[in-house]
């Protein structure tokens, strides 16, 4: 396995554990203590962290067996990932605390899944395009 790839999936791998442990101790120890709204906005987060953990996995999947890739495919996992800091860590950080004002971050890191999913698009389609060799 190419080391890149080897550490896209092993990254995957821990934001997927981590929203499997964060999910099940909100489910059950926090759901009591939380209001609707903010159990909503922690199960946003959870659901989020998991779609772009599995994201990552698969980046780090195509990047072990593909080749011939352009130049901006490297940033689309470090998009992804930032993103998954940024956006999911806001809304946890709202949803467990008064800091309401962390609401104005969250755009920022729904800003990077968008770079990262439309650059991963326009790669692929990049890709397609090129002759076989």
């Amino acid at each position: 396995m190419k080391t890149i790839a080897g550490y896209w999936i092993g990254v995957g791998s821990i934001l997927a554990f981590l929203s499997v442990l964060v999910g099940a101790l909100g489910a059950h120890w926090l759901e009591p203590v939380m209001d609707m709204d903010a159990k909503d906005i922690y199960e946003t987060s959870v659901r989020f962290q998991m779609f772009h953990s599995v994201a990552l996995i698969l980046i780090g999947i195509i990047l072990n067996f593909k080749v011939g890739f352009n130049r901006f495919f490297f940033y689309i996992p470090w998009l992804i990932f930032v993103g998954t800091v940024i956006f999911c860590g806001s809304l946890y950080t709202i949803s467990l605390s008064s800091f309401n004002w962390f609401g104005a971050i969250a755009p920022f890191g729904a800003l990077l899944f968008i770079f990262g999913w439309l650059l991963l698009a326009f790669s692929v389609i990049d890709l397609s395009r090129q002759k076989p060799k």
